[in-house]
């Protein structure tokens, strides 16, 4: 495991998902934060309104990815772009080749835009 690795696992426990409640402990916000932040679309992730019918829901839930933690604390981080990048590359190479592949193609397609 290399450094940068080692440090995201530091940053983000070593788990999926994340309440608004446990993404605000990590990030240093309250959840009212997070979950205004979420709805803004500054923070991603899946809502829900479990299995109340049409109309009568309650409560709505929200879930984030462990990738959209970290998405967060990159956008939000005052390091250098080389770190930026080091660390984003670090993500990357976590990746399963089917994400893989979609991220080449759209980094092709941009280089081919700047050319």
């Amino acid at each position: 495991m290399n450094s940068h690795t080692q440090f995201f696992s530091f940053m983000v426990p070593d788990k999926e998902w994340f309440s608004p409640k446990e993404m605000a402990n990590i990030v240093g916000k309250t959840d009212q934060y997070i979950r205004d932040a979420f709805d803004n679309q500054k923070i991603f992730g899946h809502t829900s309104n479990g299995r109340s019918p049409r109309g009568h829901e309650k409560r709505k839930t929200y879930q984030i990815h462990r990738d959209g933690v970290l998405l967060y604390l990159l956008e939000t981080a005052n390091y250098s772009s080389e770190d930026f990048t080091e660390r984003i590359v670090d993500l990357i190479r976590s990746k399963p080749d089917t994400i893989l592949k979609k991220i080449k193609s759209t980094v092709d397609n941009l280089l081919i835009k700047w050319n």
